[in-house]
């Protein structure tokens, strides 16, 4: 049985010069474990703009949910979602909860967070079980 997760997060904000600036991290979680976070800095301005969340598996079913700041906005009950996340967040800090289980346990779940000059992207495996947190902070 494995178990990985990887998590690339890419921004790129424009600073009143015109220069663009690069922000990337990348963690991986303890084996075994069954949480992944992240945490990401968008711009209130561009939250007029669709932020798509995606959660895509290969040839695996899945059943849970996603909740904004505690709320479910979505359900989850096939193996390939995508939606515009941007009507959910406000201004501070924002919190989304993926929440799922999916067989069979080997397979791999990617999460994806595709938007204005940013892309976060999540990885797991090996535990049936998806309990991931994204911290989006709208500035």
């Amino acid at each position: 049985m494995r178990n990985f997760s990887r998590s690339i997060s890419r921004q790129r904000n424009s600073s009143h010069s015109g220069t663009r600036h690069y922000a990337r991290s990348s963690s991986t979680s303890v084996a075994n474990s069954s949480y992944q976070q992240a945490a990401i800095n968008i711009d209130s301005q561009n939250l007029s703009l669709p932020y798509l969340l995606r959660v895509n598996l290969e040839g695996t079913q899945l059943t849970g949910h996603v909740k904004v700041d505690g709320k479910v906005i979505k359900q989850l009950n096939l193996n390939n979602h995508q939606f515009n996340i941007s009507p959910y967040l406000s201004s501070d800090k924002n919190t989304i909860e993926i929440l799922a289980e999916y067989d069979p346990p080997s397979s791999v779940v990617e999460i994806e967070l595709l938007g204005c000059d940013t892309r976060v992207v999540q990885q797991t495996s090996g535990s049936g079980v998806l309990n991931y947190t994204l911290i989006v902070t709208v500035t």
